[in-house]
């Protein structure tokens, strides 16, 4: 299984199924144009993902709409190449459109 989260040493992984990915991403009122992914020129592989959904918040009694960003993934040999905050910065420029 491919889809998983790893601690910096790889002593620690956490496996998602397919299932619980299409749970988590696909929820009512999803938006599809928050789920971005960078892919590598060369090999076409997914090298960097980052995704937000709507949700619905409350504060002070009042419910606002906000998003989450449920999953930011990087490559392990991109992550010094500074993508995650490419990715933070587009995910924001998109939910603000």
């Amino acid at each position: 299984m491919k889809h998983y989260v790893e601690d910096k040493k790889s002593q620690f992984r956490f496996a998602y199924p397919i299932d619980f990915l299409k749970w988590a991403l696909l929820v009512p009122g999803y938006i599809k144009n928050w789920h971005l992914g960078v892919r590598s020129k060369e090999t076409k592989k997914l090298v960097g993902f980052i995704s937000g959904i709507p949700i619905q918040m409350n504060l002070n009694n009042k419910s606002m709409k906000v998003v989450e960003i449920n999953f930011l993934c990087v490559h392990k040999k991109l992550r010094s190449k500074k993508l995650a905050p490419l990715l933070i910065k587009e995910i924001t420029r998109r939910v603000n459109t």
